[in-house]
């Protein structure tokens, strides 16, 4: 079930941050977040293509989608991978009874997830990554699920696009790698913060973004604090 109103609310913020400065990586956490309510999946992410031309993890909702991106990576298949290569959408309604990924279904379903749809990110007849839905259920895709995802993938590519246009290529290829090495501080922060915490690292990367959002500063930022031991984060009460 598509949420109308929330796809709506979340149209106009993007809309807004825009013609802002912004960051790609928390940008693209924000739409990961964002399309579990709109559109009722169970979890998202997207994976980015490096310098090097590999993809690589960026965002993810949960805990739970960044294994399951991790694992198309070590696996080298899945259908975030196959939408980036062949530039056109695959759905799976269910990961039990299909068989294009015979060694990534088995992971992705101990993982609890059974169906998946992924949208390659094309930019200006590029394609520059790829962004996956997943559910918990068997999902038989309709019109109107199918080009919700359409849109949300499209807003992201937008917003590559934008950063484009306001910077030349080498500029936008710094861009895509700071978000992917920001990614790799933030990882490292999740992991001190759960331990110093005594939470599950997905606790952890709430509380930090919740620190994060309640006080005005990025989220990269505050990982990099918490990763040289400069900031203290406590639990909420």
């Amino acid at each position: 079930m598509v949420g109308a109103e929330r796809l709506v609310e979340v149209l106009k913020t993007l809309a807004r941050t825009l013609v802002t400065e912004y960051s790609v990586e928390e940008m693209l956490d924000y739409l990961c977040s964002e399309m579990v309510e709109v559109l009722g999946v169970r979890g998202a992410g997207v994976m980015l293509e490096d310098r090097d031309g590999r993809m690589r993890f960026v965002a993810a909702s949960d805990d739970v989608v960044r294994k399951i991106e991790a694992w198309q990576i070590e696996l080298d298949e899945g259908p975030c991978l196959a939408a980036y290569e062949d530039v056109e959408p695959v759905l799976v309604p269910d990961l039990r009874t299909d068989d294009r990924f015979p060694k990534f279904s088995p992971r992705a379903l101990a993982g609890g997830m059974v169906a998946v749809q992924s949208f390659p990110l094309v930019a200006q007849d590029q394609c520059v990554g790829a962004l996956n839905m997943y559910s918990s259920n068997v999902a038989p895709f309709d019109d109107v699920a199918v080009e919700a995802g359409r849109v949300l993938a499209d807003v992201t590519t937008a917003y590559i696009l934008n950063a484009r246009t306001l910077a030349d290529s080498s500029k936008l290829a710094g861009q895509l790698e700071w978000a992917l090495h920001s990614r790799v501080v933030i990882e490292q922060a999740k992991g001190k913060l759960s331990e110093r915490l005594g939470r599950d690292v997905g606790e952890a990367f709430d509380i930090m973004r919740h620190y994060a959002r309640s006080h005005g500063l990025r989220l990269h930022d505050v990982a990099r604090e918490v990763v040289e031991g400069r900031l203290h984060i406590d639990a909420p009460r």
